[in-house]
């Protein structure tokens, strides 16, 4: 399969990437719930889990830039493809939060909002548990500011470490032409060009 490594198609390389990391993350983080309630201790693990599932990132952008056959993206294109669905993240995280503190029905549109989160940017929303997590010995308005502070890499490290990954791809060769030039046309069949091989010698 190729693709031409537009900013839409690698839009739409990483949404499918992430997706697919998102359904990986949400069956682990069940499981892990599934141990919780069976007695076992797993919150020790969980941000090591987090973090885990953050970096496979990297391997998704390598694997899915040699299977789309990406060629290597100049400074503006990947630079759009870690600002654009970072934009989007950061617009659903802190529109949710936002309408979360409202009251009535935008207050339960916020609180859906940031639950989808979990089964459609589960390693996000995993990443923002884990940050709870670690700063719940910190006083109420340090606490806030924490979780404010890491919407920032929640949104940002997916696309970074997926393009990151997508440049350690080796991009397609293209087809070597007469003296290094530019690719060669296929020969021409015989007879083509008006040319009729019953007349040739």
């Amino acid at each position: 399969m190729r693709s031409g490594g537009t900013i839409s198609g690698r839009f739409g390389g990483f949404a499918a990437g992430h997706f697919i990391l998102s359904a990986l993350g949400m069956g682990g983080w069940l499981a892990l719930a599934r141990a919780s309630a069976a007695g076992l201790t797993w919150f020790p693990i969980f941000p090591g889990y987090a973090a885990g599932l953050m970096l496979l990132y990297l391997p998704a952008g390598w694997l899915t830039a040699g299977f789309l056959r990406w060629p290597r993206a100049d400074r503006k294109t990947a630079g759009l493809a870690v600002l654009l669905p970072a934009l989007c993240a950061w617009c659903w995280a802190f529109g949710g939060w936002t309408l979360a503190g409202c009251s009535g029905a935008a207050g339960r549109l916020g609180f859906s909002i940031l639950l989808a989160a979990f089964p459609l940017a589960c390693p996000s929303a995993l990443f923002m548990l884990a940050a709870l997590q670690l700063s719940a010995g910190l006083a109420g308005a340090a606490e806030e500011l924490c979780w404010y502070a890491a919407m920032i890499p929640a949104g940002l490290l997916p696309p970074l470490l997926f393009t990151l990954g997508s440049l350690l791809s080796r991009p397609p060769k293209a087809l070597p032409g007469p003296a290094g030039g530019t690719p060669s046309a296929p020969p021409d069949r015989p007879g083509a060009q008006g040319t009729n091989p019953a007349k040739t010698g």
